[in-house]
């Protein structure tokens, strides 16, 4: 686990633990919610090491085990790509434009299909 993973967790149990302690006047739901978020994707892992000599050039690149060595730096792919979901009002206005409109199951198909190609723009 990360240092800034074991921080965030850290941050999510304080801010639980103000939430339950005080009075209504004093929560922290968007934030509560952003780090639940955060710590739900999943942890990413080194893809390869890179050595680096004293003038800071790179020396060489291991693929491997873990390698615990201050002068190792950790490479990683891009990271993980965020869903992006719909709202509420999208998907009101996708099914007024999709449903009831006649056809098989009463446009059933045709509103899936469009909330399937929402979701494809926003997560492309």
């Amino acid at each position: 686990m990360t240092d800034l993973r074991k921080a965030a967790e850290m941050a999510l149990e304080a801010l639980e633990g103000l939430q339950t302690w005080s009075n209504s006047w004093l929560k922290f739901t968007d934030e509560i919610q952003a780090l639940r978020q955060a710590l739900a994707q999943p942890e990413q892992e080194p893809v390869a090491w890179m050595f680096v000599n004293e003038d800071g050039e790179c020396e060489q690149i291991e693929y491997g085990p873990v390698f615990d060595d201050p002068g190792v730096t950790p490479l990683y792919t891009a990271p993980p790509k965020q869903w992006v979901g719909l709202t509420d009002d999208v998907v009101f206005e996708l099914a007024d434009t999709n449903l009831y409109e006649g056809g098989k199951n009463f446009g059933v198909l045709a509103f899936a299909k469009a909330i399937e190609q929402a979701l494809k723009e926003k997560n492309t």
